[in-house]
């Protein structure tokens, strides 16, 4: 079975509000599923288009079940207010080879 990733990318429309309620209590929440970050924030060198936003993130999971399962946990549900009342992005699912 493929790894799954979650790509995200968010710009932030309340930086401390969205560091309070959802940036310092995430990790926690994907670690729970498997999961671990790749890529969160860092420098981005914008080859092609529009920036993308203030974070980006890719995050692995064992398997699109693991990260949907996670994505829909109660602990993941209770901070993604912080996350979709302080910032606007996208975020998607992404299967692995």
């Amino acid at each position: 079975m493929p790894k799954a990733y979650v790509i995200g990318h968010v710009t932030l429309t309340n930086a401390e509000k969205f560091i309070a309620d959802y940036g310092s209590k995430v990790e926690a929440t994907i670690t729970a599923f498997g999961g671990k970050f790749l890529v969160r924030g860092g420098e981005v060198s914008h080859q092609e288009g529009e920036p993308l936003g203030d974070i980006n993130v890719v995050i692995e999971f064992p398997d699109r079940a693991a990260a949907i399962s996670w994505e829909e946990s109660e602990q993941y549900q209770a901070i993604l207010p912080g996350r979709t009342d302080n910032s606007v992005g996208n975020v998607a699912i992404v299967d692995g080879v």
